[in-house]
Formats: structure tokens, C-alpha cells, sequence
């Protein structure tokens, strides 16, 4: 259910049959479900193994990093390395912050719970250049305060998971992305290894592999995204405010965003329910529209200006 308010402001020079309406999409693209992938606990074999996968699909994910394991070096064999993970940033993947030394924060003193997340904050972003806007809970484990913290100054935390791994076979893997686009839900999917370690995908890969495949099929359907981004998009979708105005075969819609935009500033997708072809820029600037099943659909920012919509 939309969440955000539109303020629809109406010249009366049309019919009001003519008027086209107007609606920000549940997700981006107007994609019927989204989807992430999260890895936790920064395994070697996300860079040796998963990292080559998801680049040849142009798929990104997010890794659950947390930096005592990687800076003291405790098995080196299984952990990746800053250098890896930088290359990772670069292309696109996202790192989040998974407490310092992995532990429990609800069983952690105020003080000793800032040091666990604010360390591994300041460790991320010095070696890897981003500063981690989400969290993701050592053990699953949080509390109302836990969540009220560790959501500071972020984009979102992950709250509830689906796992991937080990006990969930190549049929199930299908159904949940099936049913995601069914429900027009937002999965988020969670593993730790790829073939060793905790509820690893196992010995042969290739089951996860073709699951991806799978999910790439449906992209027309299914936005897969890092966890960031689906919950900057989520967030933006519940806060923007639009007024709206028509006259004759032009629509102006002025966006209001009250989020932070160093934080919030993925862009959002709009729709149009017309049978008409339409042009349409944002502060002056042409924006790319898809024309498909009666609805005109385009991109935004959710910060800028004025956009003109002409019916054609």
C-alpha cells in the first residue's frame, strides 16, 4: 500500500476523463518484486568464487563485513582481503557493516555496542573507501534499542532474511523468486559460504548458479538490487510528496523529499497511465520514457525539480 502523499492540483481546462493518473512504482522500474543478496561474514570464496558469478550476470550483492577477522588475519584461508574487497566496491557490489568482532549486540553495554558498530564503520571506510550505509545483525540477534542504534545515519538494516544456503534445494530456490514476483514481495536472501563453512551452498555451486540465471530471466519482473538500494528506493517511495498540476497536454510534477540527500538518493521511477506517447524532462534535462500496457514510464530524482510531462 503507497504510503506517500500526492497533492494532485488540478487547472480545470480538461474533462477530468482526460487526465492521466499518476503513481510512483512499488519498486524500481516498475518491476513487479525485488531482490537481494546478502554474504555474510566476508568470505574468501565471495571474491574467488561468487564475485566472478555475479559480474558475468551484472548482478550486485551485499557482503556482511566484519573487520577484526580480516584485519587480525584468523583464518586467512577463508577470509578475503581489503584488496579484494576494494575491487568488489569498484565494481559495484556493497559492503555492509556486520559489528566488529561479530557479536551479539544485544548482549553488549551501550558503550561497548558504539565500539562494535562505529569501529568496524571507520575500519570499512578506510579500507575500502565507501562507508557502510546499511547493518546487518551478528547472529540475527537485535532488540528495539539494538535496531534504533544501528539504523543511525543509515539507509536501512536487515531485519528479517530468507536463507539460501545449504538447505534450500534448486525447485525451492525457483518457487521463492516465483512467488516474490506473485505476491509482489522484496525477498532478501542470505548465505554465508559457497562450499565450506556455515550453511554453505555446498560442494558443487553450480545449483546457486543456474538460481541466479533463473533470477536474471525474470528481470523484466524482478529488480535485483543490493540491500541499499531496495531500502533507499523503499524509504524514498514512503516519503516523497508530489504536486501535481495539469493544463491542456501538459503535466508538471514537483517532488518533495524530506529524507537526507547524502543518504537517500536513489532515483525513483514514475508511471503515467495513458495511451498517449509522451516526452518528458526534469529541469529542463529530456528523460527516457518505455510506452508499454497503457502506462508511460521513467526514471526521476526524487531531489530535483520541476518535471514536464506533454501528452502527444
Amino acid at each position: 500500500m503507497r504510503q506517500f502523499i500526492i497533492l494532485f492540483i488540478v487547472l480545470l481546462t480538461l474533462p477530468e476523463s482526460a487526465m492521466a493518473q499518476i503513481e510512483v512504482a512499488e519498486y524500481y522500474g516498475n518491476r513487479k518484486a525485488a531482490v537481494s543478496y546478502t554474504f555474510d561474514d566476508g568470505m574468501e570464496e565471495h571474491y574467488t568464487l561468487l564475485f566472478p558469478e555475479l559480474k558475468k550476470r551484472g548482478i550486485k550483492g551485499t557482503f556482511a563485513i566484519n573487520g577484526a577477522s580480516i584485519v587480525s588475519g584468523r583464518n586467512r584461508n577463508n577470509k578475503a582481503t581489503w584488496a579484494q574487497l576494494r575491487e568488489m566496491v569498484a565494481d559495484g557490489q556493497e559492503m555492509s557493516n556486520h559489528a566488529w568482532k561479530h557479536r551479539k549486540l544485544t548482549r553488549l553495554s551501550d558503550e561497548d555496542m558504539r565500539v562494535e558498530v562505529q569501529r568496524n564503520d571507520t575500519l570499512i571506510y578506510d579500507s575500502v573507501g565507501v562507508f557502510p550505509r546499511t547493518f546487518i545483525y551478528p547472529y540475527n540477534s537485535k532488540s528495539d534499542k539494538v535496531v534504533e542504534f544501528c539504523s543511525r545515519d543509515r539507509v536501512g538494516t536487515r531485519t528479517r532474511q530468507v536463507a539460501v544456503g545449504s538447505r534450500q534445494n534448486s525447485r525451492w530456490l525457483k518457487g521463492w523468486v516465483d512467488g516474490l514476483i506473485e505476491k509482489g514481495e522484496w525477498g532478501i536472501g542470505m548465505t554465508h559460504g559457497i562450499t565450506n563453512g556455515y550453511d554453505s551452498i555446498g560442494t558443487d555451486p553450480s545449483r546457486f548458479w543456474h538460481h541466479l540465471d533463473y533470477a536474471c530471466s525474470q528481470q523484466d519482473q524482478l529488480w535485483i538490487a543490493t540491500f541499499h538500494d531496495v531500502s533507499a528506493y523503499k524509504a524514498e517511495r514512503e516519503n516523497i510528496q508530489l504536486t501535481i498540476k495539469e493544463k491542456k497536454r501538459k503535466i508538471t510534477v514537483k517532488p518533495h523529499l524530506t529524507l537526507d540527500r547524502s543518504l537517500f538518493h536513489h532515483p525513483l521511477t514514475l508511471i503515467v497511465n495513458t495511451d498517449r506517447s509522451v516526452r518528458v524532462k526534469q529541469d529542463g534535462k529530456p528523460i527516457d520514457v518505455i510506452h508499454k500496457d497503457g502506462k508511460a514510464v521513467f526514471n526521476f530524482n526524487p531531489h530535483g525539480g520541476k518535471i514536464t510531462i506533454r501528452l502527444l
